[in-house]
């Protein structure tokens, strides 16, 4: 008799570390707010063994941060970290397009097109949290069509800090219907094959997205 081995359920710390990652890119835990680890581990119903090594791998992706003898709290940033952060991405995102451009003629971009028209209705519902997932996806998918996993991998941590970064930048006037606009030249540039006019549209567009946020950083006081 043959029988398939039975998948082994994931460590308790990756599915505490999956489950904290959801709520933050989920605004459901608030920038300010002090959280420890015991009411933490509650609310997952686990101990806090692996509470505390999700939170660990949480800090090394610049999500969280511990507030010694406190608990933690989601990662807020300095001007310095924002131009840090938008320096490696308009490396990444310039680099992906001229890469995937090679293969314009042949590359399959219907997935940021549907990206795109998701956005589209985000904005006439004015739904900022579909709208921020859809532009995730956008993005990375330049990175995904790559099919270099060690780039998506890099771009995915990006974008979990950049949900932190930017989802205030969205309240902005108008700031989700510019961006459309932008994603928009930049898609067209691309399938058209003007790689000058795609790297250089997505290049404004990353400029005018790192102004936003800088606009909108919060001001936050820790206990």
């Amino acid at each position: 008799m043959r029988l398939n081995k039975l998948n082994k359920p994931e460590p308790l710390a990756k599915m505490a570390f999956n489950a904290l990652r959801r709520s933050i890119l989920n605004n459901e835990l608030e920038i300010g707010t002090v959280y420890n680890e015991k009411s933490l581990a509650e609310s997952l119903g686990i101990s806090r063994t692996p509470v505390r090594e999700a939170l660990l791998e949480l800090a090394t992706k610049k999500l969280v941060r511990f507030l010694p003898q406190k608990g933690v709290v989601l990662n807020t940033f300095s001007e310095k970290d924002i131009d840090d952060v938008f320096e490696i991405r308009c490396a990444l995102e310039l680099f992906s397009i001229k890469k995937i451009w090679k293969n314009y003629k042949t590359l399959d971009m219907s997935s940021l097109e549907e990206h795109l028209a998701t956005q589209k209705r985000a904005v006439k519902k004015g739904d900022r949290m579909a709208f921020m997932a859809a532009d995730r996806l956008f993005h990375l998918g330049f990175t995904e069509l790559t099919e270099n996993e060690y780039l998506f991998n890099t771009m995915r941590d990006i974008r979990d800090v950049m949900h932190l970064m930017g989802y205030r930048a969205l309240s902005l006037d108008q700031r989700m219907e510019e961006v459309v606009v932008e994603h928009e030249q930049i898609f067209h540039a691309l399938a058209s094959g003007d790689l000058g006019q795609a790297m250089e549209k997505m290049e404004n567009h990353l400029e005018t997205t790192k102004q936003a946020v800088l606009k909108t950083m919060p001001e936050i006081d820790l206990p």
